[in-house]
This record gives C-alpha cells, sequence and structure tokens, in this order.
C-alpha cells in the first residue's frame, strides 16, 4: 500500500543540520551558538574528545530524519468510502425487447446493435454514480427486476452487460416496467428517487398503460425521464427497420413527472443524454475522493525517542568507563 505524506513541505527540512555543519564551522569559534545541543550536534566538542563526540552526535543524526518524516505525517489510504445514505435513488429502466437488436449503431468504428450501444453508454454513466443507489429493471413481453436498489454500482454494470435482447420476448410493455420501477421506489421509501427509462419504440403489452404509470409516479413524487433511442425507420424495398419510438408518449411521461424527454438516434447521442442527465441530477453525497486513512507519524516518532534514549544510556557508560 502506497504511503503519502499530508505536510510534504516539512521533508525540506531534512538537509538543514547538513547545511549548519557546512556553515558554521567556517565561521570564529564567538560567533557560534554557545548552546550545549547545538554544540553536540554540529561537533563542536571534537577538538576536546573527537572520538567520544563523534559517537554520541551519530545518534543525533540519525534521530533528525525520523523526527522530519515524522513532522510529514506519513499516511496510507483505505478504500473508498460508501455514504451510509445513498445521494439519490436512481432506476434504470431498459428496453430488452427484440428490437434493441438492431444493428444500427456505430461505436469505435464499428456496427453494433442497440443493446450493445446502451450496455457502453448505460455502463460508464453506472460507474460515475459511486455514493447512489441504483436499481436495474429490464422489460419485452413483461417487466422484470434484474438488480434491486444498491449502492453496489459494479454489481449493477456487472448484471446490465450479461443481458441480451430477447430475454425478457420481443414485445414493449413500457407501462408494466415504469409501474414496477415506482412499486420498488415506494417500497424502498427513497428520498431523491428518480426513474430513467429507456425505449426504441411504443408500448404494445402489458396490463398497465404507460399514462397509469406516469400517474402514479406523478403522486409518489418520483420524476421519469425518459429516453426514445435508435435510428430513424428505413424504409427499403427488401428491408425494414424495427420499430418507432413513440416520442408522444415517452415525452408524456416525462413531462407529467416534472422530467426531461431526450432523443438519441446514434450513440454518441446516447452518451451526451447521460451526460445531460448526470449534470440534471448530481449525487449531493458522491464520496469518490472520500477515503479513510491511517497515521503512522508515531513509527518514525517512536524510533527517534528510542535512539535519544539509548544514545544517552551510551553516552552516560562510556562518562563512567
Amino acid at each position: 500500500m502506497p504511503v503519502i505524506f499530508a505536510w510534504p513541505w516539512a521533508l525540506l527540512a531534512l538537509p538543514l543540520p547538513w547545511l549548519l555543519w557546512w556553515q558554521l564551522p567556517a565561521r570564529a569559534t564567538a560567533d557560534r551558538l554557545q548552546h550545549p545541543l547545538m554544540q553536540r550536534w554540529l561537533g563542536s566538542h571534537r577538538d576536546q574528545e573527537p572520538a567520544r563526540s563523534g559517537r554520541s552526535g551519530f545518534w543525533l543524526w540519525l534521530v533528525w530524519p525520523l523526527l522530519i518524516v515524522a513532522l510529514a505525517r506519513p499516511q496510507t489510504l483505505g478504500p473508498p468510502l460508501i455514504p451510509a445514505q445513498p445521494g439519490r435513488s436512481l432506476m434504470l429502466v431498459v428496453d430488452l425487447s427484440m428490437s434493441m437488436a438492431e444493428a444500427d449503431m456505430r461505436w469505435q468504428n464499428q456496427t453494433i446493435s442497440r443493446y450493445q450501444a446502451v450496455q457502453a453508454v448505460v455502463g460508464d454513466f453506472v460507474r460515475q454514480r459511486r455514493g447512489d443507489a441504483l436499481g436495474l429493471i429490464v422489460f419485452g413481453d413483461f417487466a422484470a427486476l434484474q438488480a434491486p436498489l444498491t449502492p453496489d454500482v459494479d454489481a449493477v454494470e456487472g448484471v446490465l452487460a450479461t443481458l441480451q435482447p430477447g430475454m425478457a420476448g420481443s414485445r414493449t410493455a413500457i407501462g408494466d416496467a415504469l409501474a414496477l420501477a415506482v412499486q420498488r421506489l415506494r417500497q424502498s421509501q427513497a428520498d431523491n428517487a428518480v426513474i430513467i427509462l429507456l425505449s426504441d419504440g411504443a408500448n404494445t403489452t402489458g396490463e398497465v398503460l404507460p399514462a397509469q404509470s406516469a400517474e402514479a409516479a406523478e403522486a409518489s413524487g418520483i420524476r421519469v425521464h425518459s429516453i426514445g433511442f435508435g435510428a430513424e425507420p428505413r424504409l427499403g424495398v427488401f428491408t425494414m427497420s424495427n420499430s418507432a419510438v413513440d416520442e408522444a408518449a415517452l415525452s408524456a411521461i416525462a413531462d407529467r413527472t416534472g422530467g426531461r424527454y431526450f432523443r438519441a438516434r446514434s450513440t454518441e447521442e446516447l452518451a451526451a443524454v447521460y451526460q445531460q442527465l448526470n449534470a440534471l441530477e448530481p449525487s449531493p453525497q458522491r464520496s469518490l475522493n472520500s477515503r479513510q486513512t491511517h497515521d503512522w507519524f508515531w513509527v518514525p516518532a517512536l524510533v527517534a525517542l528510542v535512539l535519544l534514549a539509548l544514545g544517552r544510556w551510551l553516552s552516560g557508560r562510556r562518562s563512567r568507563a
């Protein structure tokens, strides 16, 4: 574990005794500071008892750097601290219908599916939300909770990376997914509750209409930001792209709950949307730079005291001898 110094500027005093050693002997004896401790430190007794003063002064030369290191306060850092109370409770609601397998996105000069773009962009967003509680709901024919609210953002990112389009069916139950997210946030009694809903289509199945779910979110004081994702439908002689975003429904959900609606037609636009969401929903208790510190100044200070005591004891023995 690396060691850092809380007051590294104190280390500038390390060469001070050597500077005094080189400068003061050139001055007249009468000009020197006539203090017993300084005389011993600078070896001014060497004219009388060179061997003895050299041996006793050796301890002082060791003590000085130890005391300076202690003054600089060496420390080690523990792992990042996660706050006991998360800053915000964010429920991610992600479309996992078969249309999310449409390969109409580009990322790092490669053609990828819509869900692969979501994995890359939303995964990065999740990593930036340390200090918040995150949950994950996916939907197709039905809505399913994949990760309950947790401060373990790495676990949420891991779940997001393992899912595949079509696992929940081919249709799109937006209303059911939004209703499940509202229910889970209500049960958690979370403060600063926010839902981020992403879909590339329209509500085609389910027991709850999107408008009904939005009404429940509004009654619970939960903001819903909605994202319509996917390239514009392309019609051709032999091919037709999957689904078209129901922008009116997604926009109505956001408007009713005090959130915002975003349209993303590419991976770059989706990344820009999540950057805006980071700005709209900052974490008030984010603690990325908060770490527990362990002070070790007492170790060099203790060694310095032991050396002083040992040097005094040895000097006393030689004096009696």
